[in-house]
C-alpha cells in the first residue's frame, strides 16, 4: 500500500512540475552523424554503441542495454523477457559484463526485464561477440563493455522519470568545478503493482496445450549508481564507482488439479528468489606520453543469489512435502594495469596484466517428507556447503599494425594461470585479425580468438531461474574453452545506408548439463551430477540500416545452426535448447515532429526446444527419443511506442512524455511448458505465457 501511494504522488508531482514548463520551442536543429561501430581497422564482430541508441530501444518504455543488444544479429534471449543473451549459439551464462572495466555477475532485474545497466549513467556499451582484443578473458562467447559517464565539471543538471513500472532520479555536476564531480543514480520498481491487476484480467483456465498467465507472485528491484571524477592533474585522473542492486522475486501456485491415472487433488508449489551485486572500484588513468597511456582498476565485485522452492502434493490419503534452498555468492578482489602504446610509427600495442583472488560460498538446504494425518515418514533433512579459492593471473599483448595501405594485422596473445585446489590450469589464448580495405567504403575482415572460461554458470531442466548460480572450475570440472572464426564484409556506400554480412564457426569444449534430481545442485554435488559435453554451432548474420533526418530503420536477420554433444543423453550432435534457426528484428524510427518521435519493433524467431517423453502422438515411456526433441510455437511481437518532448529555452528544462506497448497484438508466447498427463495417461504439454499486452506510461524531465 506504501508503495502505491508513493507512486501516484511521484506521478502527480511529476504533472504538476510538467504543467509549469513554458511552452516556448526551440528552433529545431538538423545534425548528420552514423552509428560509431570501432575505433580498430581490424575489429570484427563488435559494435559501438552510444547512449543516444538506446533511446529507442526501450522496453516497457525504459531504454535498455542488454534489450538493445538482443536485437543485434547472432543474439537471442534465453526467453521472453530474458536478460541472458545466448551469442552465437553460446550457453547464456559465457557472457563476461563489465561496468568501467569490473565484471558483474547478475546481470537482470525482475525476471530479467530490465537489465542491472541503468541508461541514465551509461556513457557507452562496447560489444563483442568474436575478434576479442587480448586485453578481454575469461567468458566464451561475448564480451559487454559498458562504460559509465564521468559527471559534469562545469555545472549541475540531470533526470527525473517516472512511468508505470519504476521511477529513475539522476544528477550529476560538479563538487570542485574543473577538479571534482559526481554522477549519482537511482532506480526503484513498482512493477507488481502494474502488472498483477493485469495478470488476473487475463488469467484463462489450466488446462494442457493451452497458454495461462501467472498470476500470484511479489516481484521488484533496486538499484544505484555513483561515479566520483577527481582530475588530479593535467596527467592524472583517478575515478570511484559503485554499484548496488538486489532484486525480490516469489510465486505461489496452489489448488492445481490433476485428472486422469493420478490421484493427486491438490498441489501448493511456491517460489522464492533474491539476487544482486555489489560493486567497488577505483580506477587511475595516467598519460605517460603524448602517445603512451596507463589505466589501472582496482576492484571488489559480489554476486549473489539466493533460490527457495518449496512444493506440496496432497494425495487422497498422504501429504508429500519437498523443500530446496540454495545460496550462491561469488566475490571478486582484483586489480588490472593496461598500458596503450603508439610510439612506434604504424603500430598500436596494448599489454597490461591482471590478477583475481575468487571466492565462492554455496550452501544448500533440503527438508522432505511424506506426512499421514499428522505422522511424519522419510523426514530426511540435509546441509551441504564449503568454500572455493580460485585465483587467477593473466598477461597479455597484442600489436595492429599496416602491411599495406590497404592491408590491416592484429595478433596478439594472452596467457591465463587459473588454480583451484591442488589443481594448476594453464592457457594460451592467441587472437589474429587481418582488415583489407579497398576503398573507404567496403572492408574485408576475418578473426581466429580462443577464449577460456574459469567459472561455470550452473542451470537445471526442471527450472528457469531468473538469477545465476555460479561455480569454479576444479580438477573435474575443467575450464570451458571455445574457438571462433569470424569473417565480415562491410559496406557504407554513403552516410544513410550501411550494410553488413558476417559469418561464424564456433567450438565448444567442457560443457557442463545437470543431471541430478533437485531443481538446483548441492554443493557437495559438485563434480558428481554433471555430464561433460561440447557445443559447436555456425551461421550466417545480416545488418543493414538506413538514417535521414526523419527515418532510422534497421533490420537484423541471423541463420545459425546450434549443436550440443553429451553421450551421456545421446550418442550424437543433437540441437540446442536454444537452436533458433531463424531470428529476424526490424525496428524503425519516424521523426513525425521535431518533437515527437513514433518508434516500433517487430521480433520474430524460431521457438526454444525442449524434451519430453513423446514423438509424434505415441507414448515412448520415460525415456526420450533424443534430447530437445519438442520445438514451441515460433516467437514474434510487436512493440510501439511515441515521445512528445517540449524545450523550455527559458527555464533550461525540457521533459518528454513516452507512450508505448508491449505486445500490440497480444501473442501469447510460451514463457515455460511443464509435462502433464491428459485423460489417457499420455504425455501432455503446458505453455505458460506471462507476458500479455501491456501499455506504459513515462514522464521524464531534465533540468
Amino acid at each position: 500500500m506504501k508503495r502505491i501511494v508513493f507512486a501516484y504522488l511521484m506521478l502527480v508531482a511529476g504533472c504538476i512540475i510538467a504543467r509549469a514548463q513554458s511552452p516556448e520551442v526551440l528552433d529545431s536543429a538538423i545534425v548528420s552523424d552514423y552509428r560509431p561501430r570501432s575505433d580498430r581497422k581490424t575489429q570484427t564482430s563488435m559494435i559501438k554503441i552510444d547512449r543516444k541508441d538506446f533511446k529507442f530501444k526501450a522496453v516497457l518504455s525504459t531504454p535498455d542495454v542488454i534489450k538493445t543488444l538482443q536485437m543485434l544479429p547472432g543474439v537471442t534471449p534465453g526467453n521472453e523477457m530474458s536478460s541472458t543473451m545466448n551469442v552465437r549459439g553460446g550457453t547464456g551464462g559465457d557472457n563476461l559484463y563489465l561496468l568501467d572495466n569490473v565484471p558483474l555477475y547478475q546481470s537482470g532485474h525482475f525476471l530479467g526485464i530490465f537489465s542491472a545497466f541503468n541508461t541514465d549513467v551509461i556513457q557507452s556499451a562496447d560489444f563483442y561477440k568474436g575478434g576479442f582484443p587480448s586485453h578481454f578473458g575469461g567468458r566464451a562467447s561475448s564480451v559487454v563493455d559498458v562504460r559509465v559517464k564521468e559527471g559534469d565539471m562545469k555545472e549541475h543538471h540531470g533526470s527525473f522519470s517516472i512511468g508505470v513500472t519504476d521511477g529513475r532520479f539522476q544528477m550529476e555536476g560538479p563538487i570542485r568545478k574543473d577538479v571534482l564531480s559526481y554522477n549519482v543514480a537511482v532506480r526503484y520498481s513498482w512493477v507488481e503493482m502494474f502488472l498483477r491487476p493485469i495478470l488476473k484480467a487475463v488469467s484463462i483456465p489450466d488446462v494442457s496445450y493451452s497458454n495461462d498467465y501467472t498470476r500470484d507472485g511479489h516481484f521488484g528491484f533496486a538499484d544505484l549508481n555513483a561515479k566520483f571524477t577527481w582530475q588530479k592533474s593535467t596527467r592524472d585522473k583517478i575515478s570511484f564507482n559503485t554499484y548496488l542492486g538486489f532484486d525480490y522475486m516469489s510465486y505461489k501456485d496452489a489448488d492445481r488439479k490433476l485428472s486422469g491415472a493420478s490421484s493427486m487433488n491438490k498441489s501448493i508449489y511456491k517460489d522464492a528468489n533474491r539476487w544482486g551485486n555489489a560493486l567497488f572500484s577505483t580506477v587511475w588513468e595516467r598519460t605517460l606520453s603524448a602517445r603512451r597511456k596507463m589505466v589501472s582498476t582496482y576492484y571488489v565485485s559480489d554476486g549473489y543469489y539466493n533460490a527457495l522452492h518449496e512444493n506440496s502434493d496432497r494425495f487422497q490419503d498422504d501429504k508429500l512435502y519437498r523443500l530446496e534452498s540454495n545460496i550462491s555468492s561469488v566475490l571478486d578482489i582484483g586489480t588490472k594495469i593496461h598500458f596503450s602504446d603508439k610510439s612506434f610509427s604504424g603500430h598500436q600495442l596494448n599489454y597490461g596484466a591482471s590478477a583475481v583472488y575468487r571466492l565462492f560460498s554455496p550452501v544448500a538446504f533440503s527438508h522432505s517428507y511424506t506426512e499421514r494425518g499428522r505422522v511424519r515418514y522419510d523426514e530426511k533433512k540435509t546441509m551441504a556447503g564449503r568454500y572455493y579459492h580460485s585465483p587467477e593471473i593473466a598477461v597479455y599483448a597484442e600489436d595492429e599494425f599496416t602491411v599495406t595501405p590497404y592491408i590491416y594485422l592484429n595478433a596478439g596473445l594472452r596467457y591465463i594461470l587459473y588454480l583451484t585446489g591442488d589443481k594448476v590450469y594453464n592457457a594460451l589464448e592467441p587472437r589474429l585479425a587481418l582488415s583489407y580495405n579497398p576503398s573507404r567504403l567496403l572492408s574485408l575482415k576475418m578473426s581466429y580468438s580462443e577464449m577460456s572460461q574459469p567459472v561455470h554458470q550452473l542451470e537445471s531442466f526442471r527450472s528457469d531461474s531468473p538469477g545465476s548460480f555460479w561455480m569454479p572450475a576444479t580438477a573435474v570440472m575443467k575450464p570451458v574453452r571455445s574457438r571462433i572464426v569470424s569473417a565480415e564484409a562491410e559496406w557504407r556506400p554513403d552516410r544513410h545506408f550501411l550494410l553488413n554480412l558476417s559469418g561464424f564457426w564456433k567450438n565448444m569444449r567442457h560443457l557442463y548439463e545437470y543431471t541430478g534430481s533437485n531443481v538446483l545442485p548441492s554443493p557437495a554435488a559438485w563434480e558428481t551430477e554433471f555430464t561433460e559435453g561440447k557445443g559447436r554451432s555456425y551461421g550466417v548474420e545480416f545488418y543493414g540500416e538506413f538514417q535521414s533526418e526523419r527515418w532510422d530503420v534497421s533490420a537484423a536477420y541471423t541463420l545459425s545452426w546450434s549443436q550440443r554433444f553429451f553421450e551421456a543423453f545421446y550418442r550424437d550432435w543433437y540441437r540446442d535448447r536454444y537452436d533458433n534457426r531463424h531470428n529476424l528484428v526490424l525496428n524503425g524510427v519516424y521523426k513525425a515532429h521535431e518533437l515527437i518521435d513514433i518508434y516500433v519493433t517487430w521480433i520474430l524467431r524460431s521457438g526454444n526446444r525442449f524434451t519430453i517423453p513423446s514423438y509424434g502422438c505415441y507414448y515412448l515411456g520415460s525415456e526420450s527419443l533424443y534430447p530437445n526433441n519438442f520445438q514451441l510455437p515460433a516467437y514474434h511481437r510487436l512493440d510501439a511506442g511515441i515521445n512528445f518532448r517540449a524545450v523550455s529555452a527559458r527555464k533550461g528544462r525540457d521533459y518528454i512524455v513516452t507512450f508505448a506497448v508491449y505486445n500490440l497484438y497480444g501473442r501469447k508466447n510460451p514463457f515455460y511448458i511443464t509435462l502433464t498427463e491428459d485423460v489417457y495417461s499420455r504425455p501432455a504439454v503446458k505453455m505458460t505465457s506471462i507476458f500479455p499486452v501491456m501499455p506504459t506510461l513515462r514522464y521524464t524531465l531534465y533540468f
